[in-house]
């Protein structure tokens, strides 16, 4: 929460010069060092959309069935265009509670094996856009028939050493400089020797619910 008040100046005076334009705001935002500063990176919570969307960049997939994504977000607490109210969603920690963390940790793993996973949500045809019957059977329970494009999601790391590639890995799907121990990263990469599953088990991990 502590806002430092010569970058908001800095990025106020920019904005400004560039007649309010976003996309210069954005690029002087994005392309700052202190805004890769290790102070500055793990402390967000992710959104459930800034979650699916992330796992969808980084493993690119075919999803047998689209709709369900947006039964994921209802799930997750939150379904894009749809906000509770004018000012949006609280975000924060308030994206996290034990029904919703188990949740977001298990949807790597159930979108690389297509894993069956009930859920219970409120039915909302406001908020399926007239989905509702078409989703219905869903409901209870859905298999997540997605095909993840492999080959893609490991080519930045074919040409690096066995011995450095998990610690890539980590540092490439965790987006930051804040590793997980050593011991784990040891566990994680002796009990899944397959790049896959290392892959898996680092988007399956607390921390990956941050950036």
């Amino acid at each position: 929460d502590n806002v430092n008040a010569d970058h908001v100046a800095w990025l106020s005076k920019r904005f400004y010069e560039n007649g309010y334009e976003i996309k210069p705001l954005l690029q002087d935002l994005f392309t700052a060092s202190w805004f890769y500063d290790p102070s500055n990176m793990g402390n967000h919570v992710k959104s459930p959309v800034e979650l699916l969307a992330g796992i969808r960049r980084q493993l690119p997939m075919d999803i047998g069935n689209e709709d369900i994504q947006l039964l994921i977000q209802r799930a997750l607490g939150q379904i894009l265009f749809y906000p509770p109210n004018v000012a949006g969603w609280p975000g924060g920690k308030s994206w996290i509670d034990s029904s919703s963390l188990l949740l977001r940790m298990r949807l790597p793993q159930m979108l690389s094996t297509g894993d069956g996973i009930e859920i219970n949500v409120k039915s909302d045809d406001d908020t399926e856009m007239g989905m509702s019957r078409k989703a219905a059977g869903a409901l209870n329970r859905f298999s997540l028939n997605a095909t993840i494009d492999w080959n893609e999601v490991l080519k930045p790391f074919e040409k690096i050493a066995p011995a450095q590639q998990f610690e890539m890995m980590a540092a490439c799907f965790l987006q930051t400089k804040k590793l997980p121990e050593r011991d784990l990263i040891n566990y994680l990469s002796n009990e899944s020797p397959d790049a896959r599953k290392a892959i898996i088990a680092l988007m399956s991990l607390p921390e990956y619910q941050l950036c």
